[in-house]
Order: C-alpha cells, then sequence, then structure tokens
C-alpha cells in the first residue's frame, strides 16, 4: 500500500515537471519580435556647448531593434522601454560616425540591431540677437486689424550651429486671432524660430522660450491725407518723379474713428535732399487712433538725377576692432550690418563691399557682453553714409 502511494506522488510529481515544461516551451516559447522606432537619445550635448560646438543635424534620430525573450516578456515590451543612445564627448567640428549602445530590461535580450553607428554634423556655435514678432493665426474681417502692445522681451538670442543660427528669419509669438477684442488682453505664448519659408528651425536655443504681450482688434479707416511739401531740391539735381501719399489708413475704437474726418502730417522739406529716396511723414494723430499697418510707413517718395545710392550687407568677419586689450578675444554676435552709401553716381557705382571700412573701438573694455558703436568712414565722393544697426553686439572672452 505504501508503494503504490509513494508511486502515485512520483506520478504527480513527473506529471507537473512535464506541464511546466509544456507550458514553458509550447505556451511561452522564446520569441524574437522587431520594436520599430526606437528613439535614439545624444547625450552629453552640453560638454559640447561648452566647448563653443553645437550639433546642426536637425531630424530626430530612431532606429528598430529586434529583441528576444519569452514571449510574456517580449509582448510587454515597447520603444519606451528600451533606451539607445549616443555620446557625443570629445567629438568635434564635422561629421562623425558615433556607436549606439542599446540597454533593455533584464528579462530579455537584442538579437538585432539595426543602427550600430549615427551620423552626427557638429559646428561652430554661434549667437544673434532677433526681434519677437508677433503672428497672428486665423482670419479676420478685412475691416479689422490685429494690433500688438508692449511685448516683452523686444529681442532674444538665438544661438546654436552656425548654418542653424543663418537659417532663421524671424522668431515668432503666435496667437489665435479669435481671441482677441477690442480690449486689449495680455497674453503669453511659445517663441518659435523659422526660416524663410516659415518653417521651425531645431536644435537651437532661445534665451526665453515665451513671450508676454498685448494684443486687441480695431477697426480700419481710410481717410484723406495732408502733407505740404515745401523747400526745392539744390539745382545741381533734377527732380524727376514725385510722390505725396494722399490718404491714410487708421485704426482704432469705432467711436474715435467716426470722429475724424481726415488727417494732418508736418511739413516735408525736400530741400536738402540729394539723392532718390523717401522721406517719412510725421503724422498727426488724435488720441485713441493709431496708423494701420498698411500705412505704417508713410513716406514721400522722390527722385532725382545726379546722385547715386547703394547698399552693402557687411559680414561682421569684415568688422575691424581696435583697443583689445592682451589675453582677450572677441566674437561679435550681430551676423551683418547694412550699410547705405549715397554720393556722385560714378563714385558710387565703382564702390565695393570691400571699400566699406567699419570698425569698433574696445579700449579699455574688459571680458564681458557689450553693445558698442560702429564706426565708418567716408570715402572720397561719397556724399553720405549711413550704417543699420548703428550698433552691434559683441562677446569679449578671457583668451584661453
Amino acid at each position: 500500500m505504501l508503494q503504490n502511494k509513494n508511486f502515485t506522488k512520483f506520478l504527480s510529481i513527473l506529471l507537473a515537471i512535464f506541464l511546466w515544461v509544456y507550458v514553458v516551451a509550447v505556451e511561452n516559447p522564446p520569441t524574437k519580435v522587431k520594436i520599430p522606432n526606437v528613439p535614439i537619445k545624444l547625450v552629453n550635448v552640453d560638454s559640447l556647448n561648452q566647448r563653443g560646438l553645437a550639433i546642426s543635424s536637425e531630424e530626430d534620430y530612431f532606429m528598430d531593434i529586434v529583441i528576444e525573450g519569452t514571449r510574456s516578456d517580449v509582448l510587454k515590451i515597447s520603444a519606451n522601454d528600451i533606451i539607445a543612445k549616443a555620446d557625443v564627448f570629445g567629438y568635434g567640428v564635422g561629421q562623425n560616425d558615433i556607436p549606439v549602445t542599446v540597454t533593455v530590461p533584464d528579462s530579455i535580450s537584442v538579437a538585432d540591431q539595426k543602427t550600430h553607428r549615427l551620423t552626427v554634423n557638429i559646428e561652430e556655435m554661434v549667437s544673434v540677437y532677433k526681434p519677437v514678432n508677433v503672428v497672428f493665426s486665423g482670419t479676420i474681417d478685412p475691416k479689422l486689424e490685429a494690433t500688438v502692445s508692449q511685448i516683452t522681451p523686444k529681442e532674444v538670442e538665438v544661438k546654436g550651429a552656425k548654418s542653424k543660427v543663418a537659417s532663421v528669419k524671424s522668431v515668432n509669438a503666435t496667437v489665435d486671432v479669435s481671441k482677441l477684442t477690442t480690449e486689449a488682453k495680455s497674453f503669453t505664448a511659445d517663441l518659435t524660430a523659422v526660416d524663410a519659408r516659415g518653417q521651425t528651425v531645431k536644435n537651437i536655443q532661445l534665451s526665453s522660450d515665451t513671450a508676454d504681450f498685448e494684443a486687441a482688434v480695431y477697426q480700419i479707416k481710410e481717410v484723406p491725407l495732408q502733407v505740404d511739401v515745401t523747400g526745392e531740391v539744390n539745382k545741381s539735381y533734377q527732380v524727376t518723379n514725385m510722390y505725396v501719399p494722399q490718404k491714410v489708413k487708421i485704426k482704432g475704437l469705432k467711436e474715435n474713428l467716426d470722429k475724424v474726418d481726415k488727417i494732418t502730417a508736418s511739413p516735408v522739406d525736400i530741400s536738402s535732399v540729394t539723392a532718390t529716396t523717401d522721406i517719412p511723414v510725421s503724422v498727426k494723430l488724435p488720441h485713441g487712433v493709431m496708423l494701420a499697418q498698411d500705412s505704417k510707413h508713410v513716406a514721400v517718395s522722390i527722385a532725382i538725377k545726379g546722385i547715386s545710392v547703394k547698399e552693402f550687407e557687411i559680414p561682421s568677419s569684415s568688422i575691424t576692432s581696435n583697443g583689445l586689450a592682451d589675453k582677450l578675444s572677441l566674437v561679435i554676435n550681430t551676423q551683418s550690418v547694412n550699410v547705405k552709401v549715397s554720393g556722385k553716381e560714378a563714385d558710387v557705382e565703382k564702390l565695393t563691399a570691400e571699400d566699406i571700412k567699419l570698425s569698433i573701438d574696445l579700449t579699455g573694455l574688459a571680458a564681458g557682453i557689450y553693445t558698442v558703436p560702429l564706426k565708418v568712414v567716408k570715402g572720397s565722393g561719397v556724399s553720405d553714409i549711413s550704417v543699420t544697426p548703428g550698433e552691434i553686439h559683441i562677446t569679449i572672452n578671457e583668451a584661453v
């Protein structure tokens, strides 16, 4: 009888082992599963920034991974459970092939890794200042206009890889125009750097992530504009064409616009004009009335013969610095300046960008961030020369 009991126990244990092996081998077998679009994280990017370098590659990186383990384990895994990273520490300017390491949970292993190396472009890090623009999304009645006031900050520093920073056309804060009323309201909007096509520029840093501003929507009205032109141009020149604006668009609350039948402006004196130009008109606006965007730059246009005007975009690399102390280095953060030259046609036409001599005086300046005025030398035959902006942003560093 005892032998029968022992035999029964033995059979029970044997059956249990068989069932366990069956469940493991048949119901929960070893399985391979492909996990697509696992994000690859770039690590130690800060170490590049500390060396004055930045990543210019704009796209996000992903890879496919094949994992292996028991069926129940692998089916629990998603792309978020897998860590793929490429360490950029120690790499320099240029195209770099960086190894990709993959970490998975202990219960599984990596059977196949589709991406073993990642190509990352590294460039010199630069920074420039860009004005903040408020962009209105949505549609608005043509008889109405959205208006912004009191924006903070007015400009932001854009920092990143040289090619990426150069592609930034503007820094925008976007607000839905449907949220605006005739009473000014406060808004806070995220800032986005965009290129000339309006596409977001990635992998750049902004000194502020948001902008605060007030905005409202006002009615538009077109009214007559009275502008008196006084004086005469020098007899050495001949006026070939002159346009004096006769109308202007204004905006404001309806009750304020209803009181306005016409707008007057300060007289425009043309006696000092020596070249074809636009002379801004100083418009006299009643309380509560503003110029509409279409009339923001009201001007008298005058064309004359005998004087020529030429404009140049001068890169910061062409600006000469004077007085920089020993053991200091200079970084000019303003990318370029616009130089407008006017003078005798024969002289101006011969001018090239290389003839424009711009300089800054750094005498007595220590390491730090400054805004300094530009100096320009007026060449022979040039009657007038202007530089925009007249000041540039610079950083003086202690030499390493």
